[in-house]
């Protein structure tokens, strides 16, 4: 329902628009599938499927613990499950612009509690890159530019 509001003295109105639905997954870029299927897992908080996902020379790099990178499979899932697990409330995912079929730029939000027990709600954007279907590389990153920038160079 409209809802009339003053902006700038003028009488404007405010509708909702409901957001354009994504494409349906079958008509996805095998980049985006692959991404979409890793946040939901995280989403699920179904830790015990990471080893199927995770390439075993996968580079993390956290956003819920700055300036932490983490590589290989093992210690990725340790990772995951001991560190960001805990502290993690919600990765939402946004915008899905893949490169190629390996590659993709993820815009979301990260929800949650930092070492001081302040709960965050950050802006992140995630360069994400897959290797034979396996997660290769998952950085957090602050902008298109510098996940562009990630997913140009060569891993």
């Amino acid at each position: 329902m409209p809802t009339e509001t003053s902006v700038g003295g003028a009488a404007a109105h405010a509708t909702y628009t409901p957001r354009i639905p994504d494409r349906p997954l079958s008509e996805a870029v095998a980049s985006e599938r692959l991404a979409r299927r890793w946040f939901a897992t995280i989403q699920r908080g179904a830790y015990d499927e990471l080893d199927g996902l995770i390439h075993e020379d996968v580079e993390l790099v956290s956003k819920v613990r700055p300036g932490t990178s983490v590589h290989g499979r093992n210690d990725v899932i340790r990772f995951i499950e001991e560190d960001v697990a805990p502290s993690l409330f919600e990765a939402a995912t946004e915008v899905f612009t893949p490169i190629d079929e390996a590659r993709v730029i993820v815009e979301g939000r990260v929800r949650w509690i930092d070492d001081e027990r302040v709960i965050r709600d950050d802006p992140v954007i995630w360069a994400v890159e897959f290797r034979d279907e396996l997660l290769l590389r998952f950085v957090a990153t602050r902008t298109m530019l510098e996940a562009e920038s990630i997913l140009t160079t060569a891993h």
